[in-house]
C-alpha cells in the first residue's frame, strides 16, 4: 500500500530500476526518496487539510507560517478570537503556492514573545507563545494519495516527480552498497551524492533531483524561534 507522503509509484520507474530490488525494498526506496526530498525543502508535499499552527509573531505586517505550498488559510486566531478573514491575505509566490506569508490588511499582527519589564514594555524577542493559531490547508495530491476514496487527482508539480524517479533509481543501485560514496556511475552516466548523511542528519540525494526542487525549498527566517 503505497504512503500519503510517496511523490510517485513503482509503475512510474523504469524496468531496470524496478527490477533491481525486490517489490518490499523498493516501497521502502520510493517513500525514503520521497521524506528526503521533503525534507529538502523544508515541508511536508503531500496534501494536508485542518492544519493548525501556531505561530511566533515579530508584531509586523506578515506572519510566517513554518509550512510551504500553503494552498488556503480556512481560520486564524489571536488569543481565541477569530479574525475576520477581509482582514488578512495569504500571498501567492511565482510558483503559484505561498510560501506561508500571511498579511494583515489593517493593523499589525500582535508581537508574540518576551517584553521588557518597567512601566513601559517593549517587546525583545518573538517566540510562538500560542497566541496566534493559524488553521490551514497545504500541499499537493501526491501519487500515494490518488487512490484513495472516493479517488484524488495528483496536482504534484512534475518536477517533484522526476526527482523522486532519480533519487530512487540513485537508492535502488546503492542498495547493500556504501552509502559513504559520494559519486558513481550508472549505465555510464556519473551521479554526484550531496556529502551530509553524516553532518546534516539527511540521506545522500543526487545533486540532479537537488537542482529539480531548488526553486520549491523554504529558508528559514532568523530572528523568529
Amino acid at each position: 500500500m503505497p504512503s500519503a507522503v510517496d511523490l510517485l509509484t513503482a509503475d512510474q520507474l523504469p524496468p531496470n530500476v524496478r527490477d533491481a530490488v525486490d517489490a518490499t525494498t523498493l516501497g521502502m526506496l520510493i517513500t525514503a526518496a520521497s521524506e528526503a526530498l521533503a525534507s529538502y525543502v523544508g515541508y511536508p508535499l503531500h496534501l494536508r487539510t485542518g492544519v493548525v499552527e501556531s505561530v511566533a509573531s515579530q508584531g509586523g505586517r506578515y506572519l510566517f507560517l513554518r509550512s510551504g505550498a500553503v494552498r488556503q488559510v480556512e481560520r486564524v486566531e489571536v488569543c481565541g478570537v477569530e479574525v475576520p478573514p477581509a482582514h488578512y491575505l495569504l500571498e501567492v509566490g511565482t510558483l503559484g503556492v505561498s510560501m506561508g506569508r500571511i498579511l494583515s490588511r489593517g493593523a499589525p499582527w500582535p508581537f508574540t514573545g518576551e517584553y521588557s519589564p518597567g512601566v513601559s514594555p517593549t517587546p525583545l524577542h518573538a517566540h510562538d507563545t500560542g497566541e496566534i493559531l493559524v488553521t490551514f490547508t497545504a500541499g499537493w495530491v501526491t501519487p500515494g494519495q490518488a487512490d484513495s476514496s472516493p479517488p484524488l487527482e495528483v496536482n504534484l508539480p512534475a518536477v517533484f516527480v522526476l526527482a523522486a524517479r532519480i533519487v530512487v533509481t540513485a537508492y535502488s543501485h546503492r542498495d547493500g552498497q556504501d552509502w559513504d560514496v559520494t559519486s558513481e556511475s550508472i549505465g555510464g552516466t556519473s551521479i554526484g551524492y550531496g556529502a551530509d548523511s553524516m553532518r546534516g542528519g539527511r540521506p545522500a540525494i543526487p545533486l540532479a533531483a537537488l537542482a529539480l526542487v531548488e526553486r520549491y525549498r523554504k529558508l528559514k527566517r532568523g530572528g523568529v524561534a
